[in-house]
């Protein structure tokens, strides 16, 4: 792995869980179609209020269940033909509380036909940015080759989803960045100096770390140094969080089959390079997860996404970190999920039963 411009502070800490506060009801609010899946939620509010949610719709791979491991990856992540969808949230009626959402609906013919795990922001001039992976063959993460056959990096941004320009950064990034794979972390991400900031995943040969593309108005900003996990930890999707005048990465570690169950990796820096880092010991699947400031929604689980769980961080910077669990699920399945904070509203959209569940809560209810 590249690990020039990497400071890394290795401390172990774990996580010791209060009583909870709040507890949450949940919906479902996108079914899979047939023996298919609908995953990886991405949420983002545009300017004009709109909340949107980005998805896959997956449809089931050639033999067995999608969560099968194949010995790469799951069986329906790419080159599985999936594409992403999206819906919108409404209220039926002036003064009704009652949300719902739309109907599923195709982003543009502008886009490639296959399309997976949407990462989404919102640039300092309103844009939204749209990133995802693409293949134009039968390539997957495991066996893209920077010199042959790799994955696309493609990158759609515009005023709304009906509305998007499309380019491919293949080239660049796999030139500026010695990959022979990479993907951006599904799910929102944070704006920072007016750039959205895309958490990139990165393979070099056998070995893993994450770069940080800055993009507004569809041009790259800038890319962050690499952050390379400490002691041979391969580093996975990461989400990144603003706080306290910081860009906070927090790390998945890498690995199938609950090799990366246990741990996180926590790096904080200025958005282009790291200012220290470290390795978290927790009750963690090894999923992908959403960090908003000092608050963290993961499953809370060594042995399987479930009991999603709202856990409030002290800094890292700070030394042992303390951690207080101040909302949970009901203890069910819990995968891949996303969050948006409308004023002190909380939407939390996860995967469950092969399809996409919302619940919804007020941020009082975690501060009080």
């Amino acid at each position: 792995a590249r690990s020039s411009g990497v400071f890394v502070i290795c401390i172990y800490f774990s996580a010791r869980l209060a009583p909870m506060n709040a507890r949450m009801d949940c919906r479902q609010i996108v079914a899979p179609l047939d023996r298919g899946e609908a995953r990886i939620p991405a949420l983002v509010t545009l300017p004009n209020g709109r909340l949107l949610l980005f998805y896959d719709e997956r449809p089931a791979p050639a033999s067995g269940n999608g969560s099968d491991f194949n010995g790469l990856t799951m069986a329906s992540d790419l080159p599985n033909p999936n594409r992403i969808r999206w819906v919108e949230r409404t209220f039926s009626a002036e003064g009704d509380n009652a949300s719902r959402w739309s109907t599923p609906r195709d982003l543009p013919l502008t886009l490639p036909a296959i399309t997976s795990d949407a990462c989404v922001g919102i640039d300092g001039d309103g844009l939204l940015h749209l990133a995802c992976a693409s293949t134009q063959g039968q390539v997957g993460y495991m066996d893209s080759r920077t010199d042959a056959e790799h994955l696309q990096a493609i990158l759609a941004w515009g005023s709304g989803p009906e509305d998007l320009q499309v380019r491919d950064l293949a080239d660049e990034l796999y030139s500026r960045t010695g990959a022979d794979a990479l993907f951006a972390t599904s799910g929102s991400t944070v704006t920072w100096q007016e750039a959205v900031l895309l958490p990139y995943v990165v393979r070099v040969g056998n070995h893993t770390h994450v770069q940080v593309v800055a993009v507004r108005d569809g041009e790259i900003q800038w890319l962050s140094d690499p952050l390379v996990g400490p002691q041979g930890v391969l580093l996975d999707e990461t989400t990144l969080a603003l706080w306290d005048g910081r860009v906070v990465a927090n790390c998945r570690l890498q690995g199938f089959e609950g090799r990366g169950a246990g741990g996180r990796f926590l790096a904080w820096g200025d958005g282009r390079s790291w200012a220290g880092g470290q390795l978290w010991e927790c009750e963690d699947p090894g999923c992908n997860a959403k960090a908003m400031g000092d608050l963290f929604v993961h499953p809370h689980s060594l042995s399987s996404r479930s009991a999603g769980t709202v856990v409030r961080l002290s800094p890292p910077w700070e030394g042992n970190v303390r951690a207080e669990a101040v909302a949970a699920l009901d203890g069910g399945e819990f995968g891949y999920s996303d969050v948006c904070v409308r004023g002190d509203e909380v939407v939390v959209v996860f995967e469950r039963d092969r399809g996409l569940w919302d619940a919804v809560f007020s941020m009082s209810e975690l501060v009080s």
